[in-house]
């Protein structure tokens, strides 16, 4: 069993370990809070990129619905702006050198990271840029015209100053079971959202704001995820390498698939092209269903005895629409503001 399936087994309940993970996490915590305190005292510094940042990012590990909130912000930005998205590229070929990548539709999701791999594919006109050093993402960008940087998961990355902050929390569960890794799933303290320009709240239940409003002032914004599949009580099996597949196997369900067999891999591990056609033939389905993240990692000449099918969804804002588009506003302004400067700077 994956390292990372044991864990989540003894944070849920399903194994003994918990007093020593909740040893280990009070250590995370500590080295959390002695690394902000020094960005926030001066003693570690944070770059400025020379354009303005937008840092989308959340507290907790896994999935909160990020990459698809930067895709929703790049389309609404980059109809009138020149905007590049900037990444780790987790657990990609270009994470373990000092390489900075800008991501093609075509660059495999093996040198660049899933993630990124899929934006680039979804966003052809705005620039996907993968490293580990951010800054040298930024200085890259802008050489090829960027006028605005979104930083995906960019809350923990303080070397990069940011204009805002854009903090995603889970509607369910937000504190990620009220512990620091890796006895839950926090890697940032509750009271930083206290620096949010905006939180987002995504899938939220009733009782989100009265939770969020006891660390944060910020607007808080409502998203729901959309399915844009349906799939007629088809009889389906799901795998997925996701964060939160619990909430991904929900998603197939509202969507009409009647899910008979499911297969979970870690975030972000890729599927050999013999493990799903074995899963395939085992559940009796007939169609598989993906993660249009996990359906970018197949194989270009993969087959299968059944379907393939990736599940489409997007982003939509459903609560405090007003908030939301103030903040475009804001966003857009000091884009303008910016490059009105960097005008006059070299007419000067």
């Amino acid at each position: 069993m994956p390292l990372e399936s044991y864990v989540i087994d003894i944070m849920e309940g399903r194994r003994r370990g918990k007093f020593l993970l909740r040893a280990l996490s009070y250590l995370y915590q500590a080295g959390v809070r002695l690394r902000n305190q020094a960005y926030d005292l001066g003693l570690l510094a944070a770059h400025d990129a020379g354009l303005p940042v937008i840092s989308v990012g959340n507290i907790v590990a896994g999935g909160t619905g990020k990459t698809p909130f930067v895709k929703l912000l790049a389309q609404k930005l980059s109809s009138d702006f020149r905007v590049a998205i900037l990444s780790r590229g987790y657990r990609s070929a270009v994470e373990k050198t000092e390489k900075n990548l800008l991501v093609e539709p075509g660059t495999p999701p093996s040198e660049c990271g899933d993630e990124p791999s899929w934006l680039a594919r979804v966003l052809p006109h705005v620039q996907v840029w993968v490293g580990k050093n951010r800054l040298k993402s930024a200085q890259l960008a802008q050489q090829k015209g960027a006028e605005i940087l979104l930083m995906d998961d960019g809350m923990q990355h303080r070397q990069l100053k940011r204009d805002f902050e854009i903090v995603l929390v889970d509607g369910e569960d937000p504190f990620g079971k009220g512990f620091f890794l890796p006895r839950g799933l926090l890697r940032d303290a509750p009271q930083r959202l206290r620096t949010a320009d905006c939180v987002v709240a995504i899938d939220p239940s009733e009782q989100i704001e009265e939770q969020l409003r006891l660390f944060t002032r910020a607007p808080i914004v409502h998203a729901r995820r959309i399915s844009e599949l349906s799939l007629n009580e088809k009889k389906v099996a799901v795998f997925c390498a996701i964060g939160n597949p619990q909430r991904f196997l929900k998603s197939v369900r509202e969507a009409g698939g009647a899910i008979i067999a499911t297969f979970f891999k870690p975030d972000h591990d890729p599927f050999t092209a013999e493990e799903l056609r074995s899963f395939a033939k085992e559940s009796g389905a007939e169609a598989l269903v993906c993660t249009e993240k996990d359906h970018v990692k197949l194989p270009a000449d993969f087959q299968c005895a059944i379907p393939v099918i990736p599940f489409p969804s997007h982003l939509e804002i459903i609560n405090n629409t007003r908030a939301w588009e103030q903040l475009l506003n804001k966003i857009q302004s000091k884009i303008r503001v910016q490059h009105d400067r960097r005008i006059s700077s070299h007419a000067s």
